[in-house]
C-alpha cells in the first residue's frame, strides 16, 4: 500500500479525504487545508467514502471539480448492514448510504449469516478497474436493528472507534499502581499544601485539571493573584512505546455518547491514578503564573508536581453558589469568590483582545438512571446564567494554561504540537455578507478577516431576531480548528499561540505537549519529574502525530454527532403525529432544517412536502438563506419560525422528518 502523502503532489493535482453523498457524487477534502473539490459519480473511479485519494481539479462554474487519478489509502476496513436470504442465495445490503457500490458476500467464506440481523463485515475485496463492487465477510452479529444498542454500535464501526480494549492493553493497565509511591516524587515539586480543588459535571469520572488561586496582597480588587493549573500528568504512566501509548494514540480521543464514554485510556487510569480525586496524592504538570488585575499574565512557570486536591465541587453545586445558596463551607466560598474574579479578569482581556464566543445552541440528552434505553427528554445543556458562569470559572483558567504553554512553545522554539485555528475562508466571508443583506444587516466582509472585526459583528447581532442564524453562518464561514506543529495562533480565541495541555485523560495531543514540556524541563534542569524523562521528540514527529490527531478528532466528533442524532430519532419515534414550534436552522435544494424549541431536537421538512402544503414551487438563492417562490413570490429564510408536524422518526438514517404545517410571526 502507498505512503500517506499530507502535501500537494503536484500542479493541479492534491491528496485528499474522499466524502462520498448518498446521492452518488463525492467531495474531495485536501488533506493541505486548502478546501474541497467536486468529484461527479462518473469521476470516483474505484474510490469508496473514507479513502484517501489523488485527485485532479480544475477550475469550474461553481469551483474545484475534479476527478480520482488513485487510490492512496483505504481507510475503512469493516463496514455494516443485513443479511437476507432469497432462496438459496444471501444478499449483503449496507447500512451506510454513502457505501454506493454493489456489495456482494465472499462466495467461500460468507462468515456467520442470521437472517435480517444488523452485521459487521469485513472488507475483503476493494473496488478495481475491472470491478465496481467490494467483496465482504461478515465478522460479527449486532443484533437486531432499530434498538439503540445496535445502533450504537454502528457508529463506532463507521467511525473506526473500538468500545473494547485489547487484551495487551487491558492487561497493562491492570499493572498501573493505585496511588503515588515513593519512586513517583523525585524530581518534583512537592505542592500538597496549595488548596486545589476539581470542578465538573455531575456524572464525570475522570479529573484532568485543579485550579488553585492565592491573592498576594489583602485586597482581591486590587491585587494581583498567582495562579495555579494542575493537569493529571498522564505522561508518566503512559510511556512511549508501551501497550496503552501505541493504543492512545491510535484512538486519539476519549469519545463522548450520551449512554457512555469509549476512553482514550483503560480505568485503572482515566477513573483511578491519573484522576486528581479529592483527598488523595496525586501527580501533576502544574502551570502557574502572576494574573494582573488587569488580567494580563506574566512569571510562567511549568514544572513537574504532586498535589493533594482539597474537594471535588460540580458545576451545578458552583451554580448554586453563584446563584446565592450558601451551602457550602465558608473557606470553599471564600476560593470560589476568588476563582469567579480571577475568572472574570481573563475573560475580560480575552474580550479587550477581539476573542468570539459564539452562540451556539447545545443540547443534554437526559436517560432514565434505571433504563439508559429510555430517553426522559432532550434540552438545553447549560440552561441558566449561572450554570453558564460556572462552567466559565474553569474554562478561563484553562484557556489561560493553554497559552501560556503555547507562548512558552514559541518563545523557546519547542516541537509542540498547537491548536491552531486559521482565518476565516474569504469567500465564504463574501457568501455572509451577502446573506445578511438579506437578513437586513450590512455586513463587511474585510473586517471579519480579524478577531475583534467578526466580534463586533457577533455583538452587532446578539439582539437582531435572527441572531442564531447569523451565528450558524459565522460558524460555517471559519475554518476549522487542527493540531499542526505550524503555529498559525487561534483566530476565534484572538491567541498568537495555543496548545492544548489542560486534558490528558482524553486527548493524545495534550500528553505529546506534556512530553515536550518534560524534555525541555530537563534540559534546564528543572523539576521534570523521575528518570527517565521523555526525549524531545523530532518535529516531524510531533507533526505526524498532529495530522493522526486531527483526522482522529473528526471521527470522534462524527460518532458523537451520530450518536445525539441517533437518540433525538428514538426519543421522537413516541411522538409522530404530534406538532412542535421550531426555527428554520439551514436550507438545501432538497430540504429545510428546523430546530425544534422543545424537545431539543433537529428535524428536516422534504422540499415537496413545503410546495405541496402551500402551492408553491421553490428555488434556493445563490446565499443559501432564503428560498424564493416562482408563483407567487413566497420566501422562506434562515431564522423563519413554523409550526411542524413529526411524519418519522428513523434510528437507521438518524433523522426525524417533518411535515410543514404553519408560519408563526417573527
Amino acid at each position: 500500500m502507498k505512503q500517506q502523502k499530507n502535501e500537494t503532489t503536484e500542479a493541479g493535482a492534491v491528496v485528499a479525504r474522499l466524502q462520498v453523498n448518498p446521492g452518488g457524487y463525492g467531495f474531495a477534502v485536501r488533506l493541505d487545508g486548502e478546501g474541497s473539490v467536486f468529484i461527479p459519480n462518473h469521476n470516483l473511479a474505484n474510490a469508496i467514502d473514507g479513502d484517501e485519494v489523488k485527485v485532479r481539479f480544475w477550475d469550474a462554474e461553481r469551483g474545484p471539480e475534479g476527478a480520482v487519478e488513485d487510490v492512496v489509502n483505504r481507510r475503512r476496513t469493516r463496514i455494516t448492514g443485513q443479511v437476507y436470504q432469497q432462496g438459496t442465495q444471501w444478499t449483503f445490503s449496507a447500512d451506510d448510504p454513502r457505501i454506493t457500490v454493489p456489495v456482494d458476500l465472499d462466495s467461500k467464506k460468507p462468515g456467520v449469516l442470521e437472517q435480517g440481523k444488523v452485521v459487521v463485515a469485513r472488507i475483503v475485496h476493494y473496488p478495481n478497474r475491472t470491478q465496481r463492487g467490494m467483496v465482504v465477510r461478515v465478522e460479527q452479529v449486532l443484533g437486531e436493528p432499530d434498538t439503540l444498542a445496535t445502533e450504537v454500535m454502528k457508529i463506532l464501526i463507521e467511525q473506526d472507534i473500538d468500545p473494547v480494549f485489547s487484551e495487551a492493553v487491558a492487561a497493562e493497565g491492570k499493572q498501573a499502581p493505585t496511588e503515588v509511591r515513593e519512586v513517583d516524587l523525585h524530581g518534583r515539586d512537592d505542592l500538597r499544601h496549595l488548596p486545589f480543588m476539581t470542578i465538573d459535571p455531575d456524572d464525570a469520572r475522570d479529573f484532568d485539571d485543579a485550579v488553585c488561586i492565592e491573592l498576594l496582597g489583602d485586597n482581591p480588587a486590587v491585587d494581583d493573584m498567582r495562579m495555579h493549573v494542575a493537569v493529571a500528568d498522564v505522561s508518566h504512566y503512559v510511556r512511549v512505546g508501551s501497550q496503552i501509548d501505541n493504543e492512545a494514540s491510535i484512538r486519539g480521543f476519549s469519545t463522548y455518547l450520551p449512554d457512555r464514554a469509549i476512553p482514550m485510556l483503560p480505568e485503572e487510569l482515566s477513573s483511578h491514578i491519573c484522576s486528581l480525586r479529592p483527598k488523595e496524592d496525586r501527580l501533576a504538570m502544574v502551570v502557574s503564573m502572576r494574573l494582573g488585575t488587569d488580567g494580563a499574565t506574566s512569571e510562567i512557570d511549568v514544572r513537574a508536581a504532586v498535589i493533594h486536591s482539597r474537594r471535588r465541587l460540580t458545576y451545578n453545586q458552583v451554580a448554586g453558589e453563584l446563584a446565592g445558596d450558601d451551602r457550602l463551607a465558608a473557606k470553599v466560598r471564600d476560593r470560589l469568590k476568588l476563582l469567579r474574579r480571577a475568572a472574570d479578569r481573563l475573560r475580560a482581556r480575552r474580550m479587550r483582545r477581539g476573542a468570539i464566543e459564539l452562540n451556539l445552541t447545545e443540547n443534554r440528552i437526559v436517560l432514565d438512571e434505571d433504563d439508559p434505553e429510555r430517553i426522559r427528554d432532550i434540552v438545553a445543556a447549560r440552561s441558566t446564567r449561572e450554570l453558564t458562569r460556572a462552567y466559565n470559572l474553569i474554562e478561563e483558567l484553562m484557556l489561560a494554561a493553554n497559552e501560556a504553554v503555547g507562548e512558552l512553545g514559541v518563545t523557546h522554539k519547542l516541537p509542540l504540537v498547537y491548536r491552531v485555528h486559521d482565518k476565516p475562508d474569504e469567500q465564504k466571508l463574501e457568501l455572509l455578507a451577502a446573506a445578511g443583506q438579506i437578513l437586513g444587516v450590512r455586513i463587511d466582509p474585510e473586517k471579519l478577516t480579524e478577531p475583534r472585526g467578526a466580534q463586533k459583528f457577533l455583538g452587532k447581532v446578539k439582539t437582531h431576531a435572527r441572531s442564531q442564524a447569523f451565528n450558524n453562518l459565522m460558524l460555517r464561514a471559519m475554518a476549522q480548528a487542527a493540531y499542526s506543529t505550524d503555529n498559525l495562533g487561534h483566530f476565534a480565541l484572538a491567541s498568537p499561540a495555543y496548545a492544548h495541555f489542560t486534558s490528558p485523560i482524553r486527548r493524545y495531543p495534550d500528553i505529546l505537549v506534556h512530553r515536550v514540556l518534560k524534555a525541555w524541563l530537563s534540559r534546564r534542569g528543572k523539576s521534570a519529574g523521575p528518570e527517565p524523562v521523555p526525549i524531545m521528540p523530532k518535529r516531524r514527529e510531533s507533526e505526524a502525530h498532529a495530522v493522526r490527531s486531527s483526522e482522529r478528532e473528526r471521527l470522534s466528533a462524527q460518532a458523537e454527532r451520530d450518536a445525539r442524532s441517533l437518540f433525538a430519532a428514538a426519543f421522537m419515534r413516541d411522538r409522530i403525529g404530534d406538532r412542535f414550534t421550531g426555527v428554520v436552522s439551514g436550507l438545501t435544494s432538497s430540504g429545510i432544517f428546523v430546530a425544534l424549541e422543545a424537545p431539543r431536537v433537529d428535524g428536516m421538512i422534504k422540499l415537496g412536502n413545503l410546495e405541496r402544503a402551500e402551492r408553491e414551487q421553490y428555488d434556493l438563492d445563490d446565499t443559501g438563506v432564503r428560498l424564493l417562490g416562482r408563483r407567487r413570490g413566497e420566501t422562506l429564510t434562515v431564522g423563519d419560525r413554523l409550526v411542524v408536524e413529526v411524519v418519522d422518526a428513523s434510528m437507521q438514517r438518524r433523522r426525524i422528518e417533518l411535515a410543514f404545517i404553519s408560519r408563526l410571526s417573527a
